[in-house]
């Protein structure tokens, strides 16, 4: 089934001036990860160097597929590997979570994204990639996220797998609500928008 947008969707993009269609887009910042409940570990100092943690390792076995959302809804999808199939979910996922509108999704080179499978099914749902340049990750918003994240999910204590995803996925949504992980992409891309939410 392809994409498309209802007449009046169609109809009030119409109408908005050029230079303020962007604002009526999706700007996602995608990107995969693998955080584990033990990444950033924190450090503890003490006189005698007899303080110790125990922890339980709990290890995620699924990869973790971000949206970071500028303007839009932000999500946070899971599977078992990085290959065009699992991309082709993660991005039908995005879909769902934000129907309405253009969706301009900015991401790496990695070679799943530009399989012919995958774009195909981004055509159909009516996403446009945005790739940055390779080696230049900086340029990917979700970058600084993901790196909070993992601050966040590595002092805590996981009884098991459900509950280290429940407690990933509900950090994740609510550091992507922050607009400044993005500011400097903002300020350099997007500088004629006043305001995102």
């Amino acid at each position: 089934m392809r994409y498309s947008p209802s007449a009046s969707a169609r109809r009030s993009t119409r109408r908005i001036p050029r230079n303020r269609r962007m604002i009526q887009s999706s700007w996602v910042s995608f990107d995969e990860a693998w955080p584990q409940p033990f990444d950033n570990s924190q450090r503890m100092w003490s006189y005698d160097r007899t303080v110790t943690i125990e922890k339980p390792l709990v290890t995620a076995p699924w990869r973790s597929f971000g949206f970071y959302a500028l303007t839009g809804k932000s999500t946070l999808s899971f599977g078992k590997r990085i290959n065009k199939e699992t991309v082709c979910e993660a991005l039908e996922t995005i879909r769902e979570q934000n129907p309405v509108g253009r969706i301009l999704l900015v991401a790496d080179n990695y070679g799943s994204h530009h399989a012919k499978l995958t774009q195909e099914r981004a055509d159909e749902l009516g996403i446009e990639f945005v790739f940055i340049p390779p080696y230049s990750p900086t340029l990917n918003a979700i970058e600084p996220l993901w790196k909070s994240l993992k601050r966040e999910i590595s002092p805590e204590i996981y009884e098991n797998e459900d509950h280290f995803r429940e407690f990933l996925t509900e950090t994740f949504l609510r550091l992507s609500h922050r607009v400044s992980f993005a500011v400097d992409w903002i300020e350099k891309f997007l500088p004629n928008i006043q305001r995102l939410r």
